[in-house]
């Protein structure tokens, strides 16, 4: 009998012990539960002025500024993620490489899909900005050259004159006696003969001359012809750009144009939805570069945006014109099913009453308006 009740001690203390080893082990996982909540929240952001201002050491710009206000009021750390495109920020809230993301971003029936949308903090839509028309004449007829091809052009043309002079050279060196001569000065004679070639197509003994002259008399005639063609063609061409862009006054003047905007933007898919194509752009400072050049005539995309690209470029060389078309807000996009979109909306709505909101707007955007 002591034997079995030896056993029967043994086993109640066994379940004992598996009792309360659990037990114990439950406070340290619940301490590990507020570490877990309290690492900070990851944030993405892009370059999108002046929400998110490019080329910053410490993120600038209006949506910085709401969040880091929203981050105060509802009491979470956080850090920084930058990606390379606004187009990329929802994905990485969807695929758990973010938490928020905050930008210019358009709430959408496809964006709502695939995360949630705190309430809209900003009211957007399209504009376009075409060249601005009260520049001179003659200083919009200079903007308008694309320098850079004539200045191609006028490399290929040197390179091509320097060999035609050469062969001149070595035609006329044996009959000629103003060619025979040290080399630079007889190449001289050859780059004024060339130069007489392309302008007037002669060059003289129209019954004496050989045959290799016959040859590159009329080549190096059509050469100078096609030269002066294609000059002609590019400085025109940026000229008649100039002028049509004048022609833009809304969404409704856009079809046949030569216009410009961000792939993955609200922007293009309104412009593809619509058949139009466009040239793609990445920066601002690039846009604007193109617009001046005369290489495309118009730049659509979100209207805040757009003002203040045109309040940083000066509206002397580019101004918006037409209304605000394709009406969007924006919002922060939150993972889906997260606690924190509650809190967020609750402070936002609490900065649009006490008029923080309106400060923070006020910064950034008193300027363009």
């Amino acid at each position: 009998m002591h034997l079995h009740v030896r056993w029967l001690v043994l086993l109640i203390w066994l379940a004992l012990l598996a009792v309360t080893v659990p037990a114990r082990a439950a406070p340290a996982e619940a301490a590990s539960a507020p570490a877990a909540a309290k690492a900070p929240l990851r944030v993405a952001i892009a370059s999108v002025a002046p929400f998110v201002l490019p080329q910053t050491a410490v993120p600038e710009g209006f949506s910085i500024d709401l969040w880091n206000e929203i981050a105060r009021r509802i009491g979470v750390q956080f850090s920084w993620i930058k990606v390379a495109s606004p187009a990329l920020l929802l994905p990485a809230v969807k695929r758990g490489d973010a938490d928020v993301a905050i930008a210019a971003i358009t709430m959408t029936p496809e964006g709502e899909r695939t995360v949630d949308f705190s309430l809209p903090y900003f009211d957007s839509g399209l504009q376009i900005v075409v060249r601005a028309k009260n520049e001179s004449s003659f200083m919009a007829s200079l903007r308008s050259v694309p320098w850079d091809a004539v200045g191609q052009l006028i490399v290929i043309a040197i390179v091509l004159v320097f060999i035609l002079a050469n062969l001149v050279l070595l035609i006329e060196r044996k009959n000629d006696k103003a060619f025979q001569k040290p080399y630079l000065r007889a190449l001289g004679e050859g780059l004024w003969v060339t130069m007489l070639i392309i302008a007037t197509g002669e060059h003289g003994e129209r019954d004496q001359a050989g045959l290799w002259k016959r040859i590159l008399v009329p080549s190096m005639w059509l050469i100078g012809v096609l030269l002066i063609a294609q000059l002609t063609a590019t400085v025109t061409s940026s000229q008649t750009v100039a002028r049509l862009a004048s022609s833009i006054r809304g969404p409704d003047d856009l079809p046949g144009k030569a216009i410009a905007t961000a792939p993955g933007s609200i922007a293009a898919d309104y412009l593809t939805r619509r058949g139009m194509a466009f040239t793609p752009i990445t920066t601002a400072a690039e846009g604007m570069d193109l617009l001046m050049r005369g290489d495309v005539q118009a730049i659509v995309y979100d209207a805040p945006t757009l003002q203040y690209w045109v309040a940083r470029q000066g509206s002397s060389l580019v101004t918006v014109v037409g209304p605000i078309f394709r009406p969007e807000k924006y919002g922060i996009a939150i993972a889906n099913g997260s606690t924190m979109r509650k809190a967020i909306n609750e402070a936002l709505l609490a900065m649009y009453v006490d008029g923080t909101y309106e400060q923070i707007y006020g910064k950034w955007f008193a300027a363009t308006k």
